[in-house]
């Protein structure tokens, strides 16, 4: 389905004068790209609907996408394997939240070790997008940064009435540090 709505946009933009042919490949990148996140962003939203927890849902979103695209990861080839997986974690993410609202002493550890191999490891690239030595002094240094302006939010938001976004931090640099193992044990396999 995505196949066919990608090919009829860039067709149509070709028909139009406004997609050059050597721009092909890149316009359809770059609507499959747009298409997969449109889908991924109406799954969430869905999941929002039928659990009522957008609180919960979006105190691990933010940190999440913010950090995510500076850190890198695991990133899986198929684009349905890639949307399961993310509405899985979503969702996952925010049941535990609905249902484990408070920070337990596991948890902080739990966050301090994933914490630590976030700074340790990012930015992790992969096969789509390689990074050279620039671009990983650059990725690295803002995914620093926005891990301890997190982590310092977390820390203050732990103390107030809204522990539950202190949590949903917790949760996305947990789920992130995972992704980066993952990330770069599939690098090395890979680039043998």
């Amino acid at each position: 389905m995505q196949r066919v709505i990608v090919e009829w946009l860039c067709n149509l933009q070709s028909r139009r004068g406004t997609l050059k042919v050597e721009d092909y490949r890149l316009y359809e990148y770059a609507y499959r790209l747009l298409l997969s996140r449109i889908l991924i962003y109406s799954i969430i939203v869905a999941l929002g609907i039928i659990t009522g927890n957008w609180l919960e849902m979006f105190s691990f979103l933010l940190p999440f996408v913010i950090l995510r695209q500076y850190v890198g990861g695991i990133h899986l080839k198929k684009i349905s394997s890639c949307i399961i997986v993310s509405s899985s974690i979503v969702f996952f993410n925010t049941q535990y939240l609905a249902t484990k609202p408070i920070l337990t002493v596991p948890t902080i550890i739990l966050e301090l070790v994933a914490g630590g191999i976030v700074y340790m490891l990012a930015p992790v690239d992969n096969s789509n997008k390689e990074l050279d030595e620039a671009e990983r002094q650059i990725y690295g240094k803002k995914a620093k940064i926005i891990l301890m302006i997190e982590c310092i939010a977390a820390f203050c938001l732990y103390f107030t009435q809204y522990d539950i976004i202190a949590k949903g931090i917790v949760m996305a640099h947990i789920v992130l540090a995972f992704g980066l193992i993952l990330g770069e044990t599939k690098n090395f396999f890979e680039y043998k």
